[in-house]
Parts: C-alpha cells; structure tokens; sequence
C-alpha cells in the first residue's frame, strides 16, 4: 500500500468527515478526529487494496465515505461518554424493529398492544403504560413519526400500526407505485427516516477481513 498516495487521494474527505463530526461533538476536537481517521487507513489495508482497485471510483469513494464516518462516529461517542461521565455501553439505539414493535401503542395509546408484542417475543415487563422508558420511548418515537410527511405517516400507520397487507395497502395507500411491493418498502424506508432522526444507527464493527465487495455496496445508501 502507498500510503502517500491514499493520504493524497483522501485527505479532502477525511477533512471533510472530521468536520462534520467535529461540528457536530462539540466536545472532540478536529485534530483528533482526523488522527482517528488516518488511523482508520492504517489498521485496514485489505479494505484500502480492494476498494481502489473497485471498477467504478464513485463506489469504492462511497465504502470508503461509511467506514470513515462510522469510525468518526464510534470515536465521538467514547470521547463523548468520557468527557460526561457514562458509560459507552449505556447508549440506546433506536432499531427498525424496535420502532415497528412500539408503533401500533403509540399511534393508538393502547398499551395492550405492546404487552401482546411482547409476549409474543417472550419478553415481559410490569406496567407498560407507567414505565418511565415506555413513555420515554413512545414520545422519542411519536416526535420521529409527527416528522414524516403525511404520505409517509398514513404508510406507516396503515401497514405497521393496523397491520394492512400488502395488496391492501397498495390499494390504500399506494397509487402512485407501481406494485405493493414498491408502497411496502417505502413504509420502510419512512421507518429508516424515523431511525434516522432518533440518532440514526450504531456504529458498526469495522473488520479489515476480505470483504465482498456486492455485499459492502449493498449497505451503502
């Protein structure tokens, strides 16, 4: 690897992240965030040898631009936690999965719901609607939603909160797309809108293993 050339070749987005995420961790400073991203590069040098040798630099660019920020990302929060006393670990992410599980009590306020959505995952917990994080979360989630367009809350509330099938909510609720499929996965993508604006997702665990390259692309929006 010519690191004299990846540092050439990537200095103006590693700038460019280490800004974003300096601005947006008040706590971290810039310098220290470039350090961590540099740092990045050298630890993955099986990443660096397959993305540039990618056909298309407009995708290895796009790898390069998620573990990059995902490194950022994962080092501001450890600084973040540091800096204010917690624990790392003790952070909550919102998940797809999580939200759709809440989403027929929010929107209905009837907690039986999640109580049944519970015990049909095995879980249990004593007195849903007086819980101090229940609520917390229904508020986090119910601010998420109130977010979407209006489209998007009637998808949402139609497939994920009564429960519409497919081809039914494509009737509803899907003029505009082409089959249920289509409408199905832009209910998802407004539950990715929601994630997004609950914090977006974890850092993930960056391995420098061979990787497949369809499959990295895949988790690049």
């Amino acid at each position: 690897m010519n690191f004299n050339k990846v540092h050439d070749d990537y200095y103006h987005m590693v700038n460019r992240i280490s800004s974003e995420y300096a601005s947006k961790f008040k706590m971290v400073e810039k310098a220290d965030v470039i350090q961590e991203l540099w740092l990045w590069f050298m630890t993955h040098p099986n990443k660096i040898e397959e993305w540039i040798s990618l056909e298309s630099q407009k995708d290895g660019d796009k790898l390069f631009a998620r573990s990059l920020r995902n490194a950022a990302l994962d080092y501001c929060l450890k600084e973040k936690a540091i800096k204010e006393g917690y624990n790392y670990a003790d952070n909550f992410w919102y998940t797809k999965d999580f939200i759709k599980m809440l989403i027929p009590a929010v929107l209905s306020d009837d907690w039986t719901k999640l109580d049944n959505a519970l015990s049909n995952t095995g879980k249990n917990t004593k007195s849903l609607a007086e819980s101090g994080d229940w609520m917390a979360y229904a508020a986090d989630i119910k601010s998420a939603f109130e977010k979407l367009t209006e489209q998007e809350q009637n998808l949402v509330f139609l497939f994920y909160a009564e429960d519409l099938e497919g081809d039914n909510l494509h009737e509803v609720a899907g003029e505009d797309k082409s089959s249920k499929r289509a409408t199905m996965m832009q209910a998802n993508r407004a539950i990715g809108k929601m994630v997004k604006s609950l914090g977006g997702n974890p850092p993930f665990k960056d391995y420098d293993d061979e990787q497949v390259v369809e499959d990295d692309l895949s988790n690049v929006s």
